[in-house]
C-alpha cells in the first residue's frame, strides 16, 4: 500500500522539480538580462575624460593689438636693383593672438586614492585673426612699372601676423593662458561631492 501511495507521489514530485528549476532558470535569467541592461556606472576618471573629450580646444588666453607695417622693395636683375621701380606701402590692421591647448583629448588622466592628476598638452598660440574691415592703408607709391599688387597685400597681411604672435608671446601670453588654462579647468573638473582632488601638471 505504501509502496502504492509512493509511486502515485511521484509524478507530483517530478512535476514540482520541473516547476521549480523553471523558476529558478527565470529568476536568474531575468536577473542577468537586468544587471546586463543596467547602465554602467561609469568612473570618475571616466567622467573627467568625457569633459575633456566635449572641450577639445580650450583658448585661455588672447592679445588684442593694432599693427602697422611698412614695405618697400625694388624690381631686380640679376641682383642689381633697376632704377625707377621702387614701390612702398605702409597698412595698418587690428587683430588678435588666441593662446590655449588645441586638443584637450590629449590630456593624461591617472588616479592615486582620492587625487586624480590632469596632465595637459603645452598651451599654444591656437589662432590668429586680423579684422579686415579694421584695413587701412596709410600711403603707398603710385609706381606705373612696379604697382602694388593684391599679392603684396596678402603677403604683407601674412608678415603682420607673424609679428603678432612674436609681440603677443613677448607681452607673456602664454604664460597667462597657462595660469588660466589651470584655474579653469579645476573648477571645471573639480569633484560636485569632494570625493577626490583635482592636481594640473603638464605633458
Amino acid at each position: 500500500m505504501a509502496k502504492k501511495a509512493l509511486m502515485g507521489m511521484l509524478p507530483v514530485v517530478f512535476i514540482a522539480l520541473v516547476a521549480g528549476g523553471w523558476f529558478l532558470h527565470r529568476h536568474f535569467s531575468e536577473k542577468e538580462s537586468k544587471e546586463r541592461n543596467k547602465p554602467k556606472q561609469r568612473t570618475e576618471i571616466e567622467v573627467i575624460e568625457e569633459k575633456l573629450k566635449l572641450t577639445a580646444e580650450l583658448n585661455t588666453g588672447s592679445y588684442l593689438c593694432t599693427d602697422i607695417l611698412t614695405r618697400t622693395e625694388s624690381k631686380t636683375l640679376k641682383g642689381w636693383t633697376i632704377p625707377l621701380t621702387e614701390k612702398y606701402f605702409i597698412i595698418s590692421y587690428d587683430g588678435i593672438v588666441k593662446a590655449g591647448i588645441r586638443d584637450l583629448t590629449k590630456a593624461q588622466v591617472t588616479q592615486k586614492g582620492n587625487t586624480i592628476t590632469i596632465k595637459l598638452p603645452e598651451i599654444e598660440i591656437t589662432e590668429t585673426e586680423i579684422d579686415n574691415d579694421s584695413f587701412e592703408k596709410l600711403d603707398e607709391s603710385n609706381n606705373i612699372f612696379n604697382p602694388v599688387t593684391t599679392e603684396d597685400l596678402n603677403a604683407a597681411q601674412q608678415e603682420l601676423k607673424n609679428k603678432m604672435v612674436a609681440r603677443a608671446k613677448e607681452k607673456g601670453l602664454l604664460d597667462v593662458a597657462k595660469r588660466n588654462a589651470e584655474t579653469i579647468l579645476s573648477s571645471m573638473l573639480k569633484s560636485p561631492n569632494s570625493s577626490y582632488q583635482i592636481k594640473i601638471e603638464w605633458l
